[in-house]
């Protein structure tokens, strides 16, 4: 049952596993708070030195706090420590769509670190999945980005990169992370922005460079090797080449005017629009092919330039099967971003929001 406790003996929990509040989403609250007052109880625990400690609910106590209102309704819980009393919190907080996926993975990797199961046993990311109503991989993902450089994690929490992307540049070296953001920052082709899309696949390029350490041996060839390899190429650039022939004729049949052209198809037009339909599919797959062999070409610099040595690539696991197949892996990460992008795919909560965050470092100036 909700009680009416005095806000002079409430303290904030210093554990709580949100860090950042977002001013403006505040602000709503602070003005919804001074208006109807606070709707829902906050929940609150006894400190052993007097008082009593949120465990869930801190925006509510901070917008009662700057309305000004000397009480609050509140819940008293028993809680059997600190690690519940963080359990609990998390339960609240974990399906919002303002908890960064930072906070989410610091919260799971402290649960992890800290708790136990009933029968004493170490927690696994299955028990932490299970007790949030998450996929395994989802809590791997989350705890995955701690491995982030401080300025890729400042892109993650300001929104700036999606977690899809984030999530494949924090499998990266160190060395290299700084080097994709620094890329991502300075834009894409002809200095325009880098989407979330092209971001995601130059960083799986980065990585499939640095799980292919013969990249860095001399290759010996037979003359006969060599010849066919300096084919292969002058077929690929003969290729490009011709596609020049064909955009000009493209161009001058653009020009020809209306009435010439539905008198030179006449019986033909459908399939004629069929074949510029088929020709116009397989401009837009040469395109995306032709940028990924840059991406491709883009990663092996980066890769080449860093001293560290490639890590080989890693053996299946058959308890994680998840990790053999990168191909699997990179298209649902690429799903993800059309999903992160899709509107109405953040969900809302009108009292418990934030984005906001801060990194331990500089950040990289961003694309705009």
């Amino acid at each position: 049952m909700a009680k009416t406790l005095k806000m002079i003996n409430i303290h904030p929990n210093p554990n709580q596993p949100r860090e950042f509040f977002d001013e403006e989403k505040m602000a709503e609250l602070v003005a919804s708070v001074k208006e109807h007052g606070v709707m829902t109880p906050i929940e609150v625990r006894r400190r052993p030195e007097g008082g009593y400690e949120i465990v869930m609910g801190e925006r509510r106590y901070r917008a009662n706090k700057e309305v000004g209102n000397p009480l609050i309704k509140a819940e008293i819980v028993e809680v059997a420590s600190d690690i519940k009393a963080f359990r609990r919190a998390m339960a609240e907080n974990v399906n919002r769509a303002d908890m960064t996926p930072l906070e989410e993975g610091r919260g799971y990797r402290r649960i992890l670190d800290e708790d136990v199961n009933d029968d004493g046993s170490p927690l696994t990311e299955k028990d932490v999945a299970d007790a949030y109503g998450k996929t395994v991989r989802y809590v791997k993902i989350r705890l995955q980005l701690l491995d982030l450089i401080p300025s890729a994690q400042h892109h993650l929490t300001h929104g700036h990169i999606g977690t899809a992307a984030a999530h494949r540049i924090s499998e990266l070296k160190p060395e290299n992370q700084k080097a994709v953001i620094t890329k991502w920052a300075q834009g894409g082709e002809g200095g325009k922005p880098m989407d979330e899309n092209a971001l995601l696949h130059f960083a799986h390029q980065v990585r499939e460079q640095e799980r292919q350490p013969s990249m860095f041996d001399v290759e010996e060839l037979t003359d006969d090797e060599k010849a066919e390899r300096a084919s292969r190429k002058w077929s690929t650039r003969n290729k490009l080449d011709r596609i020049e022939q064909v955009r000009a004729l493209l161009e001058e049949l653009a020009k020809t005017p209306v009435e010439e052209l539905a008198s030179a198809l006449e019986g033909q037009i459908g399939a004629r629009l069929d074949q510029l339909e088929r020709t116009a599919k397989s401009l837009q797959d040469a395109k995306f092919a032709v940028r990924q062999a840059k991406a491709c070409a883009d990663a092996r610099r980066i890769v080449a330039s860093s001293a560290a040595e490639a890590p080989k690539r890693a053996e299946p696991d058959t308890e994680d099967a998840e990790a053999v197949d990168l191909d699997a892996e990179f298209a649902t990460l690429l799903a993800e971003v059309v999903t992160e992008n899709a509107p109405g795919a953040d969900g809302d909560d009108s009292e418990e929001r934030h984005t906001e965050g801060a990194a331990d470092e500089t950040p990289v100036p961003v694309a705009a």
